[in-house]
This record gives structure tokens, sequence and C-alpha cells, in this order.
């Protein structure tokens, strides 16, 4: 089930805090921030990324999920936020070695671009590498999701995937 970020207790002078106050504000908001939403998810076979399209990694292996937002099975590239508020989101992509073309690495939120949230480099051997990118991210908590891109321009399909370099993805919740 979805949770709500709690609201933080306000109330006037001359008003007593009653157990189910403190129960239903103090407490739950401390409860909540001290187990905020938070995934990491990360791939374990390669995935063939074809030349100079953007591609989606599939994510199929969780090492945590704490509110659901991941499936490991349906939409494997997406964590879709269930509480709302502002994620900071870390992505990371694996290459074969290959000395042609470039490799890149993106957030999106929805499919869109997140502006900054990408990383470039050109091949200039063909040695193993990996690359990081990183945003914040505003969701709703209910249809918005996030997902980590890669693309590559070696001439043909490239695999996206290696031990030390897996492409992967971990999102935080920050606020509200």
């Amino acid at each position: 089930m979805p949770r709500t970020v709690p609201v933080s207790a306000s109330e006037s002078p001359g008003q007593f805090i009653t157990g189910a106050l403190w129960n239903a504000q103090v407490k739950a908001l401390n409860d909540f921030l001290t187990a905020p939403p938070v995934f990491s998810g990360y791939q374990t076979t390669a995935q063939s990324i074809s030349n100079a399209t953007f591609t989606s990694f599939t994510l199929d292996t969780e090492v945590v999920d704490s509110d659901g937002g991941h499936s490991t099975v349906t939409n494997t590239s997406r964590y879709t936020a269930t509480v709302p508020g502002t994620y900071l989101v870390v992505g990371t992509a694996g290459w074969s070695g290959n000395a042609s073309g470039y490799r890149r690495c993106r957030i999106v939120l929805n499919g869109g671009v997140v502006p900054g949230a990408a990383v470039g480099a050109d091949a200039t051997n063909a040695v193993l590498c990996g690359q990081c990118v990183v945003a914040i991210v505003v969701m709703n908590g209910t249809t918005d999701y996030v997902e980590v891109q890669g693309q590559q321009s070696s001439g043909g399909a490239l695999a996206a995937y290696n031990a030390d370099f897996a492409p992967s993805m971990r999102v935080y919740w920050l606020s509200r």
C-alpha cells in the first residue's frame, strides 16, 4: 500500500498534545524519516544495445525496494515512485570493450530527458568502461517513473553489462 508523508505537528499554545496526536504526527513522521523510500537494482545479464539508439537498461535484480516501486517482471527498467516527493537518482552504465564511437548514459523521467542528467565519452581503446550519472527529480507518487538509458555508436550492437560495471539504478527519497 502506498505511503504518504505524515504532517509534522503544529499546535497552538495552550493546547495539549494527546497520545493520539503524538502518534499521528510526531511518531509517524519520525517513523517515516527513519525508513524513507529507497530502491537499488542492477543488471546481471548482458543486454544488447543497438547502434545510436538510447535504450533503457533492464534491471533484473533488486538489492532493496522498500516501497515496491520496481518490478523484475513488468517494465523492469522503471522505478515508479509510490510516495510523492523529490528524489535523488543515480544511474550507471557498463560497456563491453570496443574502440569505436561513443558511449552515453542518461536518466529520463517519464521517458523524457532530465536536463543535465547525462554523461558521454568517446571510446579511445577497447577496454571495459563504466559511467555514472546523477539527477534530482520530482515525482507525483502515482504515475511518474525514472529509467537509466544507454547509447553507443560502435557501428553495431554492443553489450551493456560487465560484473564490475553493471548497469544499475539507485533511487532515494529526499523530501516532499
